[in-house]
């Protein structure tokens, strides 16, 4: 399974740019294709999300048998119970960002997983996420 050609290919259809609903709330993010990844408009100081990143969400969720945990960087810090290593968060943070135990993690978990699920990769589940 190709995960970039799969999320580039919808977003391609929508004319490169898609506004996504929150799991949460009634609010929304917009994703802009672009070269190597997307841009997405709710993280602030660094609104770039590589390829990488979701290539790493779905080995993690086919290494844990098609579910894994979301994972909170608010108020945890990486290898933390809230945090760990094989939640989607705390493994996109120390595979594709080189964070390592004990560090403070930019959150990065809600576009992540909403573009997943908007990409028709993933189902949302309560604090984890499954490969669909």
């Amino acid at each position: 399974m190709n995960i970039t050609n799969i999320i580039k290919e919808k977003l391609l259809l929508k004319g490169g740019e898609v506004e996504i609903r929150l799991l949460k709330g009634n609010r929304s993010f917009i994703v802009r294709l672009t070269d190597g990844g997307v841009l997405v408009n709710n993280l602030a100081n660094d609104p770039y999300l590589s390829w990488e990143v979701f290539e790493k969400a779905i080995e993690l969720l086919e290494q844990e048998g098609g579910n894994a945990l979301k994972g909170n960087a608010m108020g945890c810090k990486l290898g933390d119970e809230g945090l760990p290593f094989n939640s989607i968060e705390g493994y996109i943070a120390k595979e594709v960002y080189g964070k390592k135990v004990g560090d403070s993690v930019f959150r990065r978990i809600s576009p992540i997983v909403n573009i997943l699920i908007w990409s028709e990769l993933c189902q949302n589940g309560v604090g984890k996420l499954t490969l669909k």
